[in-house]
Formats: structure tokens, sequence, C-alpha cells
């Protein structure tokens, strides 16, 4: 089974952190071809990270995103007429692995599936009159997207749509979300490594704690630490990344970003807080019947919760 990998990558300096390339290394393992494509203009002392461990790299501004990235290695592999079975997708977001992906790559071969991710998302927004709300739409989460060769034709077809975009929620109701149901819709089935946790927004954040722990989870969403979304957690992080995983690679790209690492709840942005409030605090069915409720209401109870956030 010949495999390729676009990885995508992006870094507020322009250069490529040592956790990427250890994650980068531990891709090698299960294939046999990585592209690397970064949103940046990288020099050569950063791409020359990259030796000996990925076989192409594109490194130029575009500010398409992660899927501007899939996109760019897509048609440049078809450009070097390389040849693969299937095409794994892969972006920075996340530390690790904490455990081999051949485990995993083991128990999703043996399911009759057309393409597969780590996890998905059970929560998207989507774009109303005057701006965007929530609504029910289960997707594979864009970090890990794992696609069988009966679904590159179309999968090009979705690329093809891919621009620029003003607003990153418009880049998650159009790409993150619509690649799931595009390929849903020829006919294609999907699944995902973890599917226990069916009424949570986003498991990688609200459960990161179980999924490191009891389900062995390789990754780690980069947010949980730089943002402070580890608030939703009990435990330090620290004390959850297993001792294989050299830690310190972590703490460095920490140090590095210290000014923008949240001390408290109350230095998170309003979206944060509010999320992190529903889930500590409200049973989540509450959430779910929101979606039921009439608008006008449903903003009320939005604008209720925002005067008490922000006045704390």
């Amino acid at each position: 089974m010949k495999r390729l990998c676009i990885f995508a990558h992006w870094d507020k300096d322009n250069i490529i952190d040592d956790y990427v390339i250890y994650y980068l290394k531990s891709l090698q393992e299960i294939c046999e071809t990585i592209i690397f494509v970064s949103d940046c203009n990288l020099k050569n002392e950063e791409l020359d990270k990259l030796k000996d461990i990925t076989k192409y790299c594109i490194a130029q501004k575009h500010g398409e995103y992660d899927f501007g990235s899939y996109k760019r290695g897509y048609f440049f592999a078809k450009t070097k007429h390389i040849t693969y079975d299937e095409l794994l997708l892969v972006n920075d977001s996340c530390y690790g692995p904490f455990y081999s992906f051949k485990t995993i790559f083991n128990k999703m071969d043996k399911k009759r599936v057309d393409f597969w991710g780590l996890t998905q998302n059970s929560f998207g927004i989507k774009k109303i009159k005057n701006g965007y709300d929530y609504c029910y739409s289960p997707h594979i989460q864009s970090y890990f997207i794992l696609l069988k060769k009966q679904t590159f034709n179309d999968f090009e077809q979705f690329l093809e749509t891919i621009q620029r975009e003003e607003n990153k929620e418009d880049i998650v109701i159009k790409y993150e979300i619509m690649l799931t149901k595009s390929l849903q819709k020829k006919g294609f089935k999907y699944s995902v490594f973890i599917n226990k946790f069916k009424h949570t927004e986003n498991c990688t954040l609200s459960k990161w704690e179980s999924l490191t722990q009891k389900y062995k989870f390789p990754l780690l969403k980069t947010s949980i630490v730089r943002k402070g979304l580890l608030f939703w957690g009990k435990q330090n992080w620290q004390d959850i990344v297993p001792k294989s995983y050299p830690i310190e690679i972590i703490n460095k790209q920490l140090r590095r970003y210290s000014e923008h690492y949240p001390k408290t709840i109350f230095e998170l942005e309003y979206h944060d807080r509010f999320i992190y409030f529903i889930h500590r605090y409200l049973p989540f069915e509450v959430f779910l019947i929101s979606k039921f409720l009439d608008r006008k209401i449903l903003s009320n109870f939005r604008r209720f919760f925002r005067n008490i956030l922000n006045s704390l």
C-alpha cells in the first residue's frame, strides 16, 4: 500500500518548530512520500531541517490556510507523476504522536470505508443573514484525513473550488464541513478512529484528558496548551503526555508563544469562554436543545451569557 502524505504548515515567525520535525519523522513510518507545504516564506536554513524527512517542500505564502496547502500539495504531486493508493492530509495543529500510528492504521484498514479521520466534530457553523450560527453537522476534522483511491477524482474537483476566504468561519463551512458532506453526497462512506463522544462539540478540546489517558490517542491539539484551553481539563497536560515523548520540544514552543499564552480563563476570548462555560457547568443537552429554539430566544440567551462573562 503506497501512501502519500501532504503536510500543511504555518508559523507566525516563519520557522519549522522541533515538534513539527518530530511529527514528520513519525509519519515516515506510515507514508512512503511526504510533501511539506508551508503557508510561509521559509528561509533555506529552515528548509534544511527537512532533509531526509520529506520528499518535496513548497514554501510560499498563499493565505488559504490548510486546505490551500492541501490543494497545492495535491496538484504538485500530480505534476511529478507520483503514484499512490492512499492520500493522507495532515496539518501542524497537533503535538505528537505519543503512540505509533501503525496501530490506528491497522484498525482503520479493516473498516469498509472510503475515507476516514481520527475524530469528528459533531457541531459546525452555518452562514445566516447577519453572521453565523451553530448547526448540527458531523464532519471529519481536517487536521488528519485519510482518502482512499476511489475518492481521488471527486476530491480533486473539491480542491479546485478552494480559494482565499476573508473569514476563518467561511473556511470551516466551505471546506472542512463540506469535504465530508460532498464525498458523502457522492456515495462514499467514512468513519473515525474515536467515536465515543457523540454529543460533544469538539472532543479534541473538551475531552483531551480522556482521549490521551483512556483511549491512547496519539495527538494533542496545540491550542489546548498555547491558547489556554487546557482549562477545560482538571490535570496538567505535562502529567498526561507519555514520558516517551520529548516534552521539552513543546516547552520550547511555549516559551516562544509566552506572550500569547493565557494564564486564567478570563484571558480567553469571548467565544472560548462561552464554550468553556457550556462544557464545564451545563449539561451539553442544553446546547443541543438550543438549536431548536426560536432564533430570537437563542440570541437573547447568548446575549445574556455574554454580558455575564464580559462583566467578570
